[in-house]
């Protein structure tokens, strides 16, 4: 035997021997999470009895994407200790659940979505989705950020302690989205560093500036550095088209959330992206790859945007497994993409996303697979929703001081801030009047001649040209600019405002666009539909300015009167039947667009040159 100094049957060398009989280990502590573990054991071997069995399902197996008949699983704790033949793991206290007739289908798992745009706390939003099986989810946060910076991620997972629906948190890469913005926080790569270091922070959101990505614009590319350094996913923005799309696949991003055509699926899962189907935008895509025959391992599921009263009126996850199952998919597929396939993405397989030994006791007890008919929903082990509705409590928590004061504005807004003033011999003036979607950088078909008055540019009601301006959360700055909508009178204000969350208005007069931007300040942030000196109707969204812990059947009724209150004010409106929720997306700065209003004004986003609004 070579090498001299090794002595003994257990090789350890001659030289130590001494000392570890001298000196023996000391004892390692038992972690709790590692009794909990050894529990599972016992409960599998039969050693000690399970908690909760549920006998006699058919298993949806997601993994092998088959159906197992008459199968048990076994629950202690909030995790599953076994599948099959539970017998031998029942006690006399142990619950036994009767799940004949019942699928049981992994807990849902939305793989990229914003909790902030349904309007609810987190945990008002879990009320009302769980009981539509959703028991996972990755928020991509880059709405409270731009609000509250790091502290509104420590709000986001202090809401998901101790919840059923498991919140993880993938950080912002657009904090703010562009360098042209002014908002409310900012994640550069120190910041991203320290809270990739949390519980439940599990990558980066969303790199959706493209001009700074394929610049090597710093605070960008120092937050997926921290990313990558930190072994976490990045996820991407957006569906670009080579070689843009190998160049951005090449900054390290490995997912996007996608809606449109099947071709462009294609090219991009040939290219090794994740697909995140926005299964209501993608019906085209799942023809044209069931057309292809192709693996779906790549390919998940998710709700993105989803306002509150949509959700009640269409549902969350359980829409989408349905719309695609709808499309053509077939049903086992479908499952996969709304459960294994996401948590595999953001490598979480050995906690969520199937049912199987050691994972977390999420299950759905469904009555027809086809039809996502949910009768039961057990997250953690526990039945939390039965027929459609909520079973256990969820508290809400008081929601803490500094989420609540996020408009600090240091005086009011006043007609004379969204005023645009030339010379008072001039008469008439071009402006570039913008319409909602715009994406080219051609600024000839959006240029118009508007007149003025005592040296005022003036708005243009009868061709449905108004005005609309960005008002930093903190008064800093504000950009004006003429848009083409249709408002004929009154303004409506919002602080939601993608991705900047700064408070945008639009109006037919600027002393109506002030008193809703007052009056959102006012309130503390929210919703204002104003005409006159009047408040028509308004929601105080205190969270952030973007979300409520009031009960959700409130918040739905508010936004309700807010449509119509708006619907008044455009009829004919170019902002579409929903131009409320339409404004709170129209002034997005990402990918593919190029000029757009933020507070610095008009912006060439992609090349960093101010526009002016008027020459």
């Amino acid at each position: 035997m070579s090498g001299g100094n090794i002595s003994g049957a257990r090789g350890i060398p001659q030289a130590d021997q001494g000392k570890i009989a001298s000196n023996p280990p000391a004892v390692t502590r038992i972690l709790p999470r590692t009794i909990q573990r050894q529990a599972l054991v016992d409960v599998a071997l039969g050693r000690i009895p399970a908690d909760v069995v549920i006998k006699g399902g058919t298993l949806v197996d997601v993994c092998a994407r088959r159906l197992v008949s008459d199968c048990d699983v076994a629950v202690h704790g909030k995790r599953i200790a076994l599948t099959g033949d539970a017998s031998h793991t029942i006690g006399h206290e142990t619950r036994v659940i009767d799940a004949k007739g019942m699928y049981l289908v992994p807990g849902f798992v939305d793989a990229h979505y914003h909790i902030e745009s349904s309007r609810l706390s987190p945990r008002r939003h879990a009320q009302l989705t769980l009981p539509m099986g959703t028991t996972a989810l990755f928020e991509g946060s880059h709405e409270i950020c731009n609000a509250l910076g790091l502290e509104g991620i420590a709000y986001m997972l202090e809401e998901g302690r101790d919840l059923p629906q498991k919140i993880y948190v993938v950080l912002p890469s657009a904090t703010p989205p562009t360098p042209y913005e002014t908002s409310g926080g900012f994640i550069g790569g120190d910041e991203a560093a320290k809270a990739l270091t949390w519980d439940r922070v599990v990558g980066i959101g969303e790199v959706m500036d493209y001009a700074r990505l394929f610049n090597r614009g710093e605070r960008l590319w120092q937050v997926i550095q921290a990313g990558l350094e930190a072994g976490k996913v990045v996820e991407g923005h957006g569906a670009p088209s080579s070689p843009r799309a190998d160049a951005w696949l090449d900054a390290g991003i490995s997912s996007t959330h996608f809606a449109g055509a099947g071709d462009i699926a294609l090219g991009l899962l040939q290219r090794g992206v994740f697909l995140e189907l926005k299964v209501r935008g993608s019906r085209d895509a799942i023809k044209k790859l069931l057309e292809m025959e192709i693996d779906w391992q790549m390919v998940g599921m998710c709700v993105d945007d989803r306002s509150v009263h949509l959700l009640s009126e269409l549902g969350h996850m359980n829409h989408e497994v349905r719309l695609a199952i709808e499309t053509g998919l077939h049903p086992l597929i479908a499952y996969q993409l709304a459960t294994i396939n996401n948590a595999r993405h953001w490598r979480l397989e050995h906690e969520i996303g199937v049912i199987a030994p050691g994972r977390c006791a999420d299950i759905l007890f469904i009555s027809n697979l086809e039809g996502v008919e949910i009768d039961r929903v057990m997250a953690d082990g526990q039945i939390v929703a039965a027929n459609g509705r909520l079973v256990v409590d969820i508290p809400i928590l008081p929601a803490p001081s500094y989420v609540r004061n996020s408009i600090r504005l240091p005086k009011s807004i006043t007609a004379n801030n969204f005023e645009m003033r030339v010379s008072s011999e001039r008469v008439e003036v071009e402006a570039v009047v913008l319409r909602p979607f715009y994406f080219s950088a051609d600024l000839g078909p959006i240029t118009e001649t508007l007149s003025v008055e005592d040296g005022v540019v003036q708005r243009d009601l009868e061709r449905e040209i108004s005005k609309a301006a960005i008002v930093d959360r903190h008064g800093r700055s504000i950009g004006v600019s003429f848009w083409k909508v249709g408002y004929k009178e009154g303004a409506i204000a919002m602080s939601i405002l993608h991705d900047s969350h700064d408070i945008s208005v639009i109006g037919a007069t600027d002393g109506e666009m002030a008193f809703a931007v007052n009056r959102v300040i006012e309130i503390g942030g929210g919703i204002a539909v104003v005409r006159d000196d009047k408040a028509l109707a308004e929601i105080s969204l205190p969270i952030g300015g973007l979300m409520s812990d009031r009960p959700h059947d409130e918040v739905i009724e508010d936004l309700r009167r807010i449509d119509e209150e708006a619907a008044t004010l455009c009829p004919g409106s170019l902002l579409g039947e929903d131009p409320v929720n339409t404004q709170t997306f129209m002034f997005l700065t990402c990918y593919p667009r190029r000029i757009v209003l933020t507070d610095q004004g008009l912006m060439d986003v992609e090349t960093g040159e101010k526009i002016p609004a008027v020459t």
